[in-house]
Parts: C-alpha cells; sequence; structure tokens
C-alpha cells in the first residue's frame, strides 16, 4: 500500500503559511495544528488538525481504486444487459 505524505505546511484561506501549534489542552496533550497567522479580527478563520488532513488525504487515495472498480462494475453490468437483449 502507498504511503500518505502529508505537508508540514498549510496555506489558510487568506493564502498565508498557516502558524502551526501544539495543543497543551488534557484532551488533546501533544496534538498538532494549523491556524491562520493574522489576528483574530482579521483572521480567516483557517483552522486544521495536522492529522486529520492526514487521515483525509490516506482515504481520498483508498477511494481513487474503489471508484475504478465500482466504475468498471457498473460497465460490466451494462455489456451483461446489452447481451441479454441479443439473445
Amino acid at each position: 500500500m502507498s504511503q500518505v505524505s502529508c505537508s508540514s505546511q498549510r496555506r489558510c484561506n487568506c493564502g498565508m503559511i498557516a502558524n502551526k501549534f501544539t495543543s497543551t489542552t488534557p484532551s488533546n496533550p501533544g496534538r498538532k495544528f494549523f491556524k491562520c497567522p493574522r489576528f483574530k479580527r482579521s483572521s480567516c478563520g483557517y483552522w486544521q488538525w495536522e492529522d486529520e488532513e492526514c487521515f483525509e488525504s490516506f482515504v481520498g487515495k483508498l477511494m481513487l481504486p474503489l471508484n475504478a472498480f465500482k466504475n468498471e462494475r457498473d460497465k460490466l453490468k451494462e455489456e451483461i444487459v446489452a447481451l441479454q437483449g441479443i439473445h
């Protein structure tokens, strides 16, 4: 299985490189996250856990071959229906 690489940099919705922080909360100790580098009142509101994007990227890469199999299955079903119509 191919490995998923996640960029160590993110761009916020402003197009700026997001700042990376480490959570110190009891519910997410040590968890990395990114947020817009602008101050609150001018911030675009971008905020994301580092590991969530990696997970989404991994799932997305798994979906590509699955979708290819589904498309192939659908084509084969159409061919079967067409062949049944001939007989």
